[in-house]
């Protein structure tokens, strides 16, 4: 689901609200999660406490697995698969009944998949030896990558840890960071992300990350006490101090990289590869869990302290800072049509136009394709010409 949930969203989805539909679904595991603290909370100490927390896994999963039974095909697969009449009914239904907007928006989707099939399906090589595809792939694969690596993983899966080895203890500390997470996502997702845009949040929630991870080590390095047992304690006023750096980390994923990663990643993949290029990309997503899974308990166990795990995934947080400024184009109230010209870099000389219009307009290069477009108004296109079409100059 981590996977199909995102892609599917972002083909039956309108452009306007596509963030808050992608967000929608990242509200409901940041709900998931504050429920799951809760039982756990209540449920640890007793000896049959594991089996309530499995039971309700396999509960919800049955009734999820029951639900989807009634979920219909993307009009995109219907298209593709030469069921046009159902996928434009499938499509005006999502678009309250509106068949002349859906007839257009079908007729885009047309358009791709006819030069999808004239240049043939990408396959798993030429998605990783192409240099367009290669280098957008890469591009999703580091989002994914820095969505976790930054930390987020590690303080849900290993908050309580961290809070109970500096002898923070309670209801409020274990349920706090994942209500900020509930309110940062409701925020960013329902009223900042169609307004604003992806990169302003991408940009800023990924300042706010580093900044309150920062300020929270610095803290518990430069106040932790050693009790009569030699256990590593804070005093009251760095313990709160410590929540709410905890508290606007959380806020701050929630608002921007926790549904935005998963929502860029979904629209800027081609039709044509986004099926194994989101694949891959979730893939590194899980990948670089199992790494922080192994990293974040070292972290606290070392010379450090928990300290020390909050100053590595702060440090993390900034270096994906220039990242973002330099590599994330707006692609809100975009089609998934129109946002692919935005990325079609191939060689260190596209890449280095890519980031300068990022810079310039937060565009990538959708302004090169715009002029490029503009030169050939009323001219033949080429007989060839398809987004996979590269120069000769070298390759990034």
């Amino acid at each position: 689901t981590s996977c199909a949930g995102p892609a599917y969203i972002a083909e039956v989805a309108p452009a306007s609200i596509r963030g808050a539909m992608v967000g929608l679904y990242q509200s409901n595991i940041c709900l998931a999660i504050v429920g799951a603290s809760v039982l756990n909370y209540f449920d640890h100490d007793l000896a049959s406490g594991w089996r309530w927390s499995l039971a309700v896994q396999v509960i919800l999963g049955v009734a999820t697995a029951g639900g989807l039974l009634f979920v219909k095909d993307t009009p995109r697969f219907l298209e593709s698969v030469g069921r046009s009449g159902e996928a434009l009914k499938v499509l005006s239904s999502l678009r309250n009944g509106d068949e002349g907007s859906a007839a257009r928006e079908l007729a885009m989707v047309r358009a791709e998949l006819e030069e999808e099939r004239r240049v043939g399906s990408a396959t798993w090589s030429e998605l990783l030896f192409d240099p367009y595809f290669r280098n957008l792939v890469a591009l999703g694969c580091f989002f994914q990558f820095f969505q976790i690596i930054t930390g987020i993983n590690a303080v849900v899966s290993f908050g309580g840890t961290l809070f109970s080895t500096l002898g923070i203890h309670g209801l409020a500390s274990a349920l706090l960071p994942s209500v900020a997470f509930v309110v940062g996502n409701s925020i960013g997702s329902f009223i900042l992300v169609d307004r604003v845009g992806r990169r302003t949040l991408l940009i800023f929630g990924m300042v706010g990350m580093a900044v309150a991870m920062l300020v929270g080590g610095s803290v518990v390095l430069a106040t932790r006490q050693l009790d009569a047992s030699g256990a590593e304690r804070l005093p009251a006023a760095a313990g709160y101090v410590v929540i709410a750096t905890i508290f606007a980390y959380m806020f701050s994923f929630g608002v921007s990289w926790g549904f935005g990663a998963w929502l860029y990643v979904s629209e800027i993949m081609p039709l044509r590869v986004r099926g194994k290029a989101v694949g891959l990309c979730t893939g590194v997503n899980w990948g670089t869990n199992v790494i922080t899974a192994f990293v974040a308990p070292a972290l606290i166990a070392g010379p450090a302290g928990p300290g020390g795990m909050l100053m590595f995934f702060g440090v993390m947080s900034a270096v994906v800072v220039p990242f973002t400024v330099f590599c994330t184009p707006e692609t809100r109230a975009k089609t998934l049509e129109e946002i692919t010209p935005m990325f079609r870099f191939a060689t260190c000389h596209d890449f280095v136009q890519f980031v300068r219009g990022n810079l310039r307009t937060g565009e990538g290069m959708g302004a090169i394709a715009s002029k490029a477009a503009g030169a050939h108004c009323g001219k033949d296109a080429p007989e060839n010409s398809d987004i996979s079409t590269v120069d000769t100059s070298p390759t990034c």
